[in-house]
């Protein structure tokens, strides 16, 4: 796992962006769109996970995109280019297939994208931008957010604390394991609500008048990073408000992929998925440099 340079931005920037990929990535069905986002989506996910934990992930999101993919055709019939026919003669039709990849496509970059969006976004982020304005929620957002691993990891520890004392000899035994680990970490959990609660208490949750601490300044590197994203967001979105790259995939797949207009707009997304991977390596080059010297 690399030091992400992104996460050192001011919060709003962070935000500023998933807002922008993850909207244009649910919104937009052209499919190089979607091909661009998936792959950018990956791309920094690997920067920020490594090679371990980036095919962890992409490990169970596989299958799953590979069901969506193929059970659209198998229950979806319209389009006007018949591949083959199923044995009960309904049609597998290449526009059902095209629209069952975009659909599975759309859904892979979008979880990439949160996963993204995970590891950047802390909960101390998330309350600093929306303590104020809706605390209740925003504590609750940052809270299960640390929670999630939390109970992941005391689960797995549970888990290999029992292995250790009796190793399971038969899948009954394992299933019971497992049981009783998670008895055990739900029951560790509903005792660490009550304790964050006393102590939320005791230290003056809720009263009025309170300052939170913050270590975030907003500096001229997140200005130029929001204005460079707003003209790649620009870029991207304006073509496709004005018509110029709409794409439909029923009854007949039709819309313009080549020109110079979708061109541009193919490099604009581009760059705005891609924008802080290109500030992770810049920043990596600028370090190599400075390493280089010493």
């Amino acid at each position: 796992m690399n030091k992400d340079a992104f996460s050192g931005f001011h919060p709003a920037v962070n935000l500023a962006f998933f807002l922008a990929a993850l909207g244009m990535t649910m919104l937009v069905q052209h499919p190089v769109y979607l091909l661009i986002s998936f792959a950018g989506g990956c791309a920094y996910l690997l920067y920020l996970q490594g090679r371990k934990g980036f095919l962890r992930q992409v490990g169970y999101l596989l299958p799953i995109l590979v069901m969506t993919a193929v059970m659209n055709p198998m229950f979806n019939h319209e389009g006007v280019t018949v591949l083959w026919y199923l044995p009960n003669d309904n049609p597998v039709t290449m526009e059902a297939v095209c629209f069952g990849l975009a659909s599975a496509g759309m859904m892979g970059a979008s979880i990439v994208w949160f996963n993204c969006c995970n590891t950047v976004f802390t909960s101390d982020k998330i309350i600093y931008l929306f303590g104020r304005v809706i605390p209740a929620l925003s504590l609750l957002i940052s809270m299960t957010l640390r929670f999630v691993p939390r109970f992941k990891n005391f689960l797995q520890s549970v888990l290999r604390t029992q292995r250790a004392m009796h190793k399971p000899e038969n899948k009954i035994e394992q299933l019971q394991q497992a049981l009783s680990a998670f008895s055990a970490t739900v029951s560790w959990a509903m005792e660490q609500s009550i304790v964050s609660a006393d102590s939320m208490k005791s230290r003056g949750y809720g009263i009025g008048g309170r300052t939170a601490f913050s270590i975030y300044r907003f500096e001229k590197r997140d200005g130029a990073a929001l204005g460079i994203l707003a003209l790649l967001c620009i870029g991207a979105s304006a073509p496709h408000l004005l018509g110029w790259m709409s794409w439909t995939y029923y009854p007949s797949l039709t819309g313009q992929l080549l020109g110079p207009v979708q061109i541009l707009a193919y490099l604009c997304y581009g760059g705005m998925c891609n924008l802080p991977l290109m500030i992770d390596l810049l920043e990596d080059r600028k370090w190599n440099v400075l390493r280089s010297k010493i």
